[in-house]
């Protein structure tokens, strides 16, 4: 019964294209009721018809179909019938005049777009929301997609929304400072976010916004004075940093020293950053940390999250303990096989 209910619940909060033509033509589907209850009712009175005849009458009356009367009427009857004739065929044109009005206008268009974008982040898991498609959205988008993860975009003019879907991302037009859009984002299945508004004081509400829907959830925030860097921090984002900045140390890094790599080229070279929690029945427990870095091919273990603490490498002491948080960096293949041993 429970599902059965669920299903319901679903299939009302979305109805398909017919209920919402069925929805848009009330008003004419209502008179044409009306007209054929009138009608109805007037062979009843004036013809002295059975319901049944009185029924069958207004329905040929109506359609048109061209059949002769259930019975001879007089001169009251065929003026009356006249007039349904009239009413039905008004009702029509009202009706098909609707109808069109629907498709040329783009409602109903608009209607089946929103339907397939509510399904596509119905289907979202393990997502990265990136908030906003100017310049930095852009670029975050992208590299989500070049990591191998979902993304969502979450812009407020929908005349980006054909760019955000050739950018091989999920578009919703919405509003981000929005729990209720939030949520309809799928945040609860997210595995990120990424505030990237040109305004900081939007990207400090979205921030405090996305914390207080999901507690656990990583927040990445875009920073443009530095000024608003702490203030962001405070309301719940994991990173704030400002992209003219770091994009600016990069520069100034090639400049005076022309062998380093650039970060932005590790995901070219087909290396990744993972985040492995440890489970209680973990082959790992036990084993010194060390050990790790020869796993596999690549792998490197830059060291491990513990009681909400972060721990460098050459700083830990001791064997893997069950919760510790492993972040390591290699290609993604390793990484897979790292987090099944954990």
């Amino acid at each position: 019964m429970a599902r059965l209910q669920e299903r319901w619940n679903k299939r009302t909060a979305d109805p398909g294209l017919v209920l919402f033509l069925a929805a848009r033509l009330r008003p004419a589907l209502a008179a044409v009721a009306l007209v054929f209850v009138g009608s109805t009712l007037g062979y009843l009175v004036l013809e002295r018809y059975s319901v049944l005849d009185a029924m069958f009458m207004s329905m040929i009356t109506l359609s048109t179909v061209g059949y002769s009367e259930v019975h001879p009427l007089d001169s009251g009857g065929r003026i009356f019938t006249m007039g349904v004739i009239a009413a039905g065929f008004a009702t029509l044109v009202y009706a098909a005049a609707t109808l069109t009005n629907l498709f040329t206008s783009g409602e109903a268009g608009s209607y089946l777009r929103l339907r397939r974008g509510r399904r596509m982040r119905e289907q979202l898991s393990d997502h990265v929301i990136v908030v906003g498609f100017g310049r930095v959205g852009q670029a975050a988008s992208l590299g989500v997609t070049e990591f191998g993860f979902p993304c969502l975009v979450i812009e407020r003019n929908a005349e980006r929304e054909q760019a955000i879907l050739d950018a091989g991302c999920v578009p919703m037009i919405g509003d981000a400072t929005s729990e209720s859009d939030l949520v309809e984002a799928g945040i609860h299945r997210a595995r990120a976010l990424i505030a990237g508004a040109e305004d900081d004081a939007i990207n400090l509400i979205i921030t405090l916004t996305a914390r207080a829907v999901r507690g656990d959830l990583r927040i990445i925030s875009r920073v443009n004075e530095m000024a608003w860097q702490g203030r962001i921090e405070s309301a719940g984002a994991n990173v704030a940093r400002s992209p003219y900045r770091s994009y600016g140390i990069s520069l100034a890094a090639q400049a005076v020293t022309p062998g380093l790599l650039e970060l932005h080229a590790v995901p070219s070279l087909g290396l990744s950053t993972e985040e492995v929690e440890v489970s209680p029945t973990s082959q790992l427990i036990g084993r010194p940390l060390e050990e790790l870095s020869g796993h596999g091919h690549g792998i490197f273990v830059l060291g491990l999250r513990r009681h909400e603490q972060f721990r460098s490498w050459h700083d830990l002491d001791g064997p893997i303990e069950a919760g510790d948080v492993l972040v390591a960096l290699g290609p993604n293949e390793e990484l897979r096989e790292l987090a099944a041993l954990c």
